[in-house]
């Protein structure tokens, strides 16, 4: 039996009747299966895999706002750039599935994501589809507990360099 919903519409029991049946996720019309299209991540050098976590969806920008500042002149149509081509930071959102280890519990799950997440200081956070480069990130915020409990989809999101570094 193949069932397929858009990932981001699925309710509680439609989610509960997906992680049963282990199918295949639809989005996009492209089919998404564990390990083929969509990319997981490690973070601080572990893997999402080792705590439950699968990668749904994630949002990247590629570029983080410029610094440029603009100067309008009277009787002058348009603006004078002033050029800084520093970027500010960028935030990354990653949208998770969590499935607890076996013989733990979602609120057991949660409570491994409080480990995995925090951090003093910006982290690698790497995606297994482009595993030569990482970002300099930082996880700044996540769903409610009680959410990520009743629904295990859940979005984090990560404060990050505009530029990767290689590894």
């Amino acid at each position: 039996m193949n069932v397929c919903w858009k990932v981001r519409n699925l309710s509680y029991v439609k989610k509960q009747i997906l992680r049963k049946l282990h199918v295949k996720f639809m989005s996009n019309s492209n089919v998404i299966e564990r390990g083929n299209s969509m990319s997981d991540i490690t973070f601080k050098g572990i893997h999402c895999s080792r705590l439950g976590l699968e990668v749904m969806d994630t949002e990247r920008p590629l570029f983080g706002e410029f610094s440029d500042s603009y100067i309008k002149l009277p009787k002058v149509n348009g603006s004078i750039v002033i050029s800084d081509n520093s970027e500010s930071d960028i935030e990354i959102r990653i949208q998770f599935l969590l499935t607890p280890l076996a013989g733990k519990t979602y609120y057991d799950a949660c409570r491994a994501l409080r480990g995995y997440f925090k951090s003093a200081q910006k982290e690698h956070l790497i995606f297994d589809e482009d595993s030569k480069y990482a970002y300099m990130a930082k996880f700044i915020s996540s769903e409610d507990f009680e959410r990520i409990v009743n629904e295990g989809l859940f979005w984090a999101t990560f404060r990050c360099s505009p530029d990767m570094v290689a590894l």
